[in-house]
Order: structure tokens, then C-alpha cells, then sequence
């Protein structure tokens, strides 16, 4: 009987791809168009990988503290509202400056030949994660790419990244999750699945206080030995 191969899954934003750049164009472009003033990027970015709502929700709590107006937070479907008109314009923009951290390509390359399973597993909406894949070439590397509508839970449920192994034709005891967040770090641990943690992501606290099973800080350090020594 055949040996089942070793599943790679990936986190999308702040892991594979660094698509800050456009996510905040998209938010400021929604802020000033509805007479807020723009985000403080340092303030929104640590929270990028929770998700255009969340996005919106801190950069107009610190818009009316400029403002001195209070700090109660905008109703939520004044949030959905601006969540509509956010993601419109970052449909149209999702790869204008998003692009792969440096050795991405090489990496997925490396491991595709080495016949390793690859997958994304994301928070990220799949009408989102398929366009932005698409539009950087990486989407044929994958045997599966699941977001947060593929099914019923998402990260930091484990079902979420245990069920993105088994579609990509591998299993959990043979598995590792590479992402940037709390999250991700909580959902490999749920799993029981090794965490390969890199610290230039979207994460509030750091991926060195996170305590992975390991750390890279770029993907050339992405080797069949770490792989073996964490499995």
C-alpha cells in the first residue's frame, strides 16, 4: 500500500502573500469616501488576518478618538455597510501591490517536485482567495484551497485545516500548517498538527511568543529536514 505523502497547508495573508498593501488601499479608499478620516496603518495591521470587518471596526473606533466625538464602536450594519463598499473596491484592486513573500514561488516549487501535498487553508472568503491565487500564478500549485466558506467552521476550529488535509488527498498524522497568527498557532495545536510559525505576518503577538514547533523567516529555510524533525 502506498505511503500516504506529507501535507503541506498554508495560511494566505501575512504567510504566502503580503496583501496589506491593497487591503489597506481598499480600507482608506472606503474611509475617506464615507468622510472618515484615514486608518492608522500601524494600528490596523497587526489585525489584517481577522478580516476587512474587524479592519473597519478598529480604524473608525480610532477615527472618532481623533476626533474627539467618544469611542463607542460604529453599529454594525453601518459596519456592513462599509464592508460592502470595501470589498467591491478590493475585488477590482486584490493584486494591484499583493505579492508572495520573497521564496514563496521557489518554496512551492520545491515541494511540489519533492512530492509533497500542498494546500491553503484560510480565513480568507474563497470569492477573494481563488481571484488572488489566480492572479499571482500560485494557484496550480495546490491540490486544495479552502476558505472560510468552504465549510461550516473556520480556523482556529481544527475541522477547518483537518478537513483542507484530507481533500488534498493527504492525512493529519502526516500534516503540517505554516502561518503567521494566534490562529493558525491554535488551530495546529487543536489538530494535534505541527505549526511552522513566520514572524512577518499579521499577528498581534509576536510568533516568537507563540511558540510554534518551529520558525522560518524566509521560506528557504523551508527544507525536508525541518519538516522531518517537526512530523
Amino acid at each position: 500500500m502506498p505511503e500516504t505523502p506529507v501535507t503541506i497547508c498554508f495560511d494566505l495573508d501575512g504567510t504566502l502573500v503580503n496583501t496589506a498593501p491593497d487591503l489597506l488601499a481598499a480600507l482608506d479608499h472606503t474611509l475617506k469616501a464615507n468622510g472618515h478620516q484615514p486608518s492608522i496603518h500601524a494600528e490596523i495591521l497587526p489585525i489584517i488576518g481577522q478580516g476587512a470587518k474587524a479592519m473597519l471596526r478598529r480604524a473608525l473606533k480610532i477615527d472618532t478618538r481623533s476626533n474627539q466625538h467618544g469611542s463607542v464602536p460604529a453599529p454594525d450594519t453601518e459596519i456592513d455597510r462599509l464592508w460592502q463598499s470595501l470589498i467591491e473596491h478590493y475585488t477590482i484592486h486584490i493584486a494591484d501591490q499583493s505579492r508572495p513573500y520573497p521564496g514563496v514561488e521557489a518554496a512551492l516549487s520545491r515541494l511540489s517536485s519533492a512530492n509533497y501535498r500542498l494546500a491553503v487553508c484560510t480565513n480568507k472568503p474563497m470569492f477573494l482567495t481563488s481571484p488572488l491565487l489566480e492572479a499571482l500564478g500560485l494557484n496550480g500549485f495546490f491540490h486544495a484551497i479552502r476558505g472560510a466558506d468552504s465549510y461550516p467552521f473556520k480556523k482556529p476550529d481544527p475541522r477547518h485545516l483537518i478537513e483542507t488535509v484530507r481533500s488534498a488527498g493527504g492525512h493529519e498524522n502526516k500534516a503540517v500548517l505554516i502561518g503567521d497568527s494566534a490562529t493558525d498557532v491554535a488551530t495546529g495545536r487543536a489538530a494535534t498538527i505541527p505549526v511552522i510559525g513566520v514572524p512577518f505576518g499579521y499577528t498581534e503577538t509576536p510568533m516568537q511568543s507563540l511558540a510554534p514547533d518551529a520558525l522560518i523567516s524566509h521560506f528557504d529555510e523551508l527544507t525536508d529536514k525541518l519538516i522531518c524533525e517537526i512530523l
